[in-house]
């Protein structure tokens, strides 16, 4: 598997970040807000509980997964380029050889997850997911791996990719476009996994795993899930 695992200069990085954008039409991407862990529905949305409200008032960030920056997402994007789907995160703080899991944690998945156009429509529930691409980390290696749910039930069929890299701050996985066909929507988030980490064959456990942080509300899909358009 081809992993690149260096400390990214901020040079590199801004390399990165403007090929994604100079590929115009072919690339959506998305900023999100630093220091929001725990409490990616901050601020603005009140609909009437504490969780829509001030985090502080149920989150102190100070936990050990607020203090993991690679955790906190800045930006991510989508670039479709002949038949290849690049998928890329830019993170708050850079992973090197010295960086660690927060306490108690098991594995990190940076996701992204890809819709059809008929479940948007739709209005589904964001779990209701076609495809997903996954990067993993389990503290010491790293791997990636698409999950075709299009079947509906699981088990679900998983290909592990070569093409990754993790280049300090930025991740990236690169697919086959003919892999998801028909795909219209999708989003990112950041997942932390507690004992035994479920399968990727298998639809997500009820407990033992959270979602730091995910794409900000925004764009013209967010009025279903924050969703953004495929490029």
């Amino acid at each position: 598997m081809k992993v690149i695992l260096a400390v990214a200069s901020t040079i590199v990085t801004a390399l990165m970040l403007s090929t994604t954008a100079s590929a115009g039409g072919n690339t959506v991407s998305f900023a999100d807000r630093q220091g929001d862990l725990g409490k990616p529905w901050y601020p603005g949305y009140d609909y009437g509980n504490h969780l829509f409200g001030d985090p502080q008032t149920w989150w102190s960030g100070n936990s050990p997964i607020a203090n993991a920056g690679y955790l906190d997402m800045l930006s991510g994007w989508v670039s479709v380029k002949g038949n290849e789907i690049t998928m890329g995160l830019e993170v708050a703080s850079p992973l090197t050889d010295d960086s660690k899991l927060p306490n108690g944690a098991a594995e990190v998945r940076w996701a992204w997850f890809f819709y059809l156009n008929s479940e948007v429509l739709a209005m589904s529930r964001p779990n209701s997911v076609t495809y997903g691409v996954y990067i993993l980390w389990d503290g010491a290696d790293f791997t990636a791996a698409m999950v075709d749910r299009s079947s509906g039930s699981p088990p679900f069929v998983v290909t592990y990719l070569d093409d990754i890299k993790v280049e300090g701050t930025v991740l990236t996985a690169t697919v086959g476009m003919d892999s998801m066909p028909g795909v219209v929507a999708w989003f990112s988030c950041t997942q932390v996994m507690y004992g035994s980490p479920w399968p990727l064959d298998q639809l997500p456990s009820m407990a033992a795993w959270g979602v730091p942080d995910f794409t900000d509300l925004q764009g013209p899909l967010s009025t279903y899930w924050p969703w953004q358009a495929m490029p």
